[in-house]
């Protein structure tokens, strides 16, 4: 049987070569040639290397002349690489930043030894488990042992829900064993496949599923909660903030340490996005609905809808983070460790915890 770091790096290998060769082109919009060199001056500028998935808030601040103000007055040039593997390429050692899910940092840390510091948010956790409107299943508990269940990874948002069905059912979760048949396929051909019947739910990014979820086909599990609102229940905090982040932004520990006013900048450019996001959801949406995943006017209205519910806006108020809520963030690492010791996204207990720090506004 291989061991956790056996099926962890499998992964990494399978995508390392395809990573790194696209580390190499722009595909991110703004002011970016791609640049893998090491960290350091373009003409007096700060090169700063961040990695992140496509984004409609990074390409409003770049299209309406904000990054480019930013930069100018920062005198820092943001060298990005977008993808949607961004655990991959730092573990390349091909950036500075990069954003990264709550559940991937240890992970990150125990297989590479690279240390990070984690000092700022973004996105919530926002994939929920779905089914098709006849079942009648809400929970997994609902849908009878073994059957199968779909699913992106065996990582990502699969770590979310192997904690959360442990803690809320006691169900042995996970890809490759355990007490369903989790199959691993992409978020957008998931929808297809349990509509089809090939399995009875799965976990779907919300736009992956936007035409389904619009004529009533699909529907959300779990009282329509995303795994950022589902952590309360499980948790023991009621701090009144969401938590379990798909993006958090994270640096090397060498790069945190040496540049603060970098660092700085960056979290007010970010917040600068998030408020330009809040302010103009609508025509950012429109403007990007490749960021959504429709085309359809009638279901960009329905994602539009959608995320003007603020239950269901993934994007945070503010990145900066403070001590209250680093606490509540990390302890989802807790419950990993009381995972099946056969799951992938177990962790050892007592693993040295990755540092979190706040960097005041």
């Amino acid at each position: 049987m291989r061991s956790k770091l056996q099926i962890r790096w499998f992964a990494v290998l399978m995508v390392m070569a395809m990573i790194v060769a696209a580390c190499g082109s722009d595909d991110s919009g703004g002011d970016s040639t791609g640049d893998t060199t090491a960290s350091g001056s373009d003409g007096g500028a700060s090169i700063m290397r961040f990695a992140f998935a496509p984004d409609p808030a990074w390409d409003w601040l770049a299209d309406t002349g904000e990054l480019a103000v930013w930069e100018e007055a920062n005198n820092i040039r943001i060298v990005t690489s977008s993808t949607w593997d961004e655990f991959t390429y730092f573990a390349g050692g091909h950036g500075d930043i990069v954003s990264m899910g709550t559940q991937e940092i240890p992970v990150l840390e125990q297989e590479t030894s690279i240390k990070t510091v984690t000092f700022g948010k973004y996105n919530y956790q926002r994939s929920p488990m779905m089914t098709r409107a006849d079942t009648g299943y809400n929970e997994l508990p609902d849908i009878p042992a073994g059957s199968t269940i779909c699913v992106s990874s065996p990582v990502s948002n699969t770590q979310f829900w192997s904690v959360a069905m442990n803690e809320l059912h006691g169900i042995d979760y996970r890809v490759g064993g355990g007490d369903y048949n989790l199959v691993v396929n992409d978020h957008f051909v998931n929808p297809e496949n349990l509509l089809r019947g090939d399995c009875e739910a799965a976990v779907i990014i919300p736009e992956a599923a936007a035409p389904f979820l619009r004529t009533g086909e699909l529907v959300l599990m779990y009282d329509g909660k995303m795994p950022f609102q589902l952590y309360n229940d499980f948790s023991g905090f009621d701090d009144g903030n969401y938590h379990v982040m798909s993006n958090l932004f994270t640096a090397t520990e060498a790069y945190f340490d040496s540049h603060p006013d970098e660092v700085k900048a960056f979290l007010a450019l970010w917040q600068r996005g998030v408020d330009l996001w809040n302010a103009n959801q609508e025509e950012i949406i429109r403007a990007y609905p490749q960021h959504f995943a429709v085309e359809e006017e009638a279901d960009i209205e329905w994602m539009i809808n959608f995320m003007n519910e603020p239950a269901n806006d993934w994007f945070v108020e503010s990145v900066y983070l403070d001590a209250d809520w680093i606490e509540a963030e990390r302890a989802i690492w807790d419950f990993m460790t009381d995972l099946n010791p056969e799951n992938q996204n177990y962790l050892e207990p007592g693993f040295p915890q990755p540092r979190f720090e706040v960097v005041e506004p």
